[in-house]
């Protein structure tokens, strides 16, 4: 895989429709349309992809137009209590749901944040197709995005260094709780005001296990729509002598893995995996590592 599962581009946005309500209210009668539950994180689909509605059939909520012209696509926010869950969405769905899927659960998640006016404390009302969010005062409020980056580091040889975060350890449990509560991941954490991704990352790796990296390349990007995060991937080395210090209250162990340990936790656990996993740039990252010789 040359990109990661999320980083699609096949729905064109159509931006200068959204401020176009003729345009909109004839679209809506021909549209393909994707409910989706921001409150309880559900969106309708099963394993096989989305289900879709028309005009007919669509329940009552907010509407907002995700794009596309032949046909319009939009997304419903709606209650949904047996919807999938969203973090259920599945690497081998069609790359057209799975990026409606992606857009659709990100901007419900932003209507869901944000109800009243950062500023004014005012409710906020939706507009241009549900991209924009008002008050009677105060400027508009955007759909946000947070910047978060995610790391590889490797010795220069034949291991990488992967954490355990304390969330995820513990007991073992059965089933894919118990998988989880024993993989570890690459490092990650958000960028912070006035700083590069770069700068990002070598901080991350400093705070959360305690070392310098030397090598660090961009590797590539996707969304993250738990709630609206965008994941920036690097690659890095770092000597492996370095000793290891933990941040105690995130990380409960970190070590080098060697491939076949790599493989044994991601690879070989596939059939009892969340698909939220195997649609992470962590996996991706990791995939591209162990196809290397």
């Amino acid at each position: 895989m040359t990109h990661p599962p999320l980083a699609i581009d096949v729905l064109d946005r159509f931006g200068d429709r959204r401020g176009d309500d003729e345009w909109l209210a004839a679209a809506w009668e021909q549209a393909q349309i994707v409910a989706c539950d921001p409150d309880n994180e559900r969106i309708a689909a099963d394993d096989d992809g989305l289900h879709y509605y028309d005009a007919g059939t669509a329940p009552e909520g907010q509407r907002v137009y995700l794009g596309g012209e032949h046909p319009p696509v939009f997304a419903v926010l709606t209650d949904l209590p047996d919807g999938l869950p969203g973090r259920w969405i599945r690497p081998d769905w069609d790359r057209r749901d799975l990026a409606i899927a992606v857009e659709a659960i990100a901007v419900a998640h932003w209507h869901a944040t944000y109800r009243f006016h950062p500023t004014t404390g005012e409710p906020l009302r939706s507009r241009q197709a549900g991209w924009e969010l008002a008050a009677d005062s105060g400027r508009p409020v955007f759909p946000r995005t947070d910047p978060a980056v995610i790391v590889l580091i490797d010795d220069g040889a034949d291991k990488v260094l992967l954490a355990q975060h304390r969330r995820y350890s513990g007991a073992p449990k059965t089933g894919p709780a118990a998988v989880r509560s024993k993989r570890y991941a690459c490092i990650a954490g958000f960028v912070e005001p006035g700083e590069s991704a770069e700068a990002a990352v070598h901080r991350e790796v400093g705070e959360e296990i305690g070392i310098k990296i030397d090598r660090l390349e961009y590797v590539s990007s996707q969304p993250w729509p738990y709630p609206r995060s965008l994941m920036l991937a690097y690659r890095a080395t770092a000597d492996p002598a370095q000793q290891l210090v933990l941040q105690e209250e995130e990380i409960s162990d970190a070590r080098w893995f060697t491939r076949d340990e790599v493989r044994q936790m991601w690879v070989d656990t596939e059939d009892i995996t969340p698909s939220a996993v195997r649609i992470s740039i962590a996996r991706f990252l990791i995939e591209g590592w162990l196809s290397e010789t």
